[in-house]
């Protein structure tokens, strides 16, 4: 999609099987069995609820009801502490494993994993490369661990890893595994007895 280009609008449809796709993924995660107890549990995880608000409050904004769009997010917002307002566009089967302190922003590809307080990103700058001013474009089956960052007008291939409590600010080619640092003492601390 061009940078420019308006996003399509999602039919009522389109949105039913995103969620429905959500639910496959989660179900497939928790290995557990497609029962209708199952279903109410899977409906009652943060990480589900942060998609369902999130997926009703995208059809609601391509449909041009930003205030029930915006509505929708905050509600969200509040009910999972994951933040992913309804300009962000998520792909099929997404997860969220951890709802908290997570927070989406941009063009995010399907089957992307996502863990607590990991994030995407940034809008600093005026530079669109199709996530938004500002904001990153991340492709299919990208895993992203605990705390992890992804900030800024950067491109994540497909198949990408981010390691737990990694800032990513630079492009990362398709099945790019990117990991931190070890973190070292750099001095030594107190002895307290």
């Amino acid at each position: 999609m061009h940078p420019s280009s308006p996003p399509a609008r999602l039919s009522w449809a389109e949105t039913r099987a995103l969620i429905g796709s959500d639910l496959q993924r989660l179900a497939t995660h928790l290995n557990q069995p497609d029962s209708f107890v199952h279903r109410v549990y899977f409906f009652l995880l943060p990480g589900f609820l942060a998609l369902l608000f999130h997926r009703l409050s995208r059809y609601a904004y391509l449909r041009n009801w930003r205030w029930v769009a915006r509505l929708l997010a905050l509600v969200g917002l509040y009910v999972t502490r994951a933040e992913i307002p309804p300009t962000t566009s998520i792909g099929p089967g997404a997860l969220i494993s951890h709802a908290t302190c997570v927070s989406l922003f941009g063009t995010i590809g399907a089957r992307i994993t996502v863990t607590g307080n990991a994030a995407i990103g940034g809008g600093m700058g005026i530079q669109d490369i199709g996530g938004g001013p500002g904001y990153p474009v991340i492709g299919d089956d990208v895993l992203l661990a605990y705390g992890s960052h992804v900030l800024g007008a950067v491109r994540i291939g497909d198949g990408v890893h981010v390691g737990p409590g990694t800032l990513v600010t630079f492009d990362v080619p398709a099945g790019g595994l990117v990991l931190w640092d070890r973190p070292r003492v750099i001095r030594g601390g107190a002895h307290r007895t």
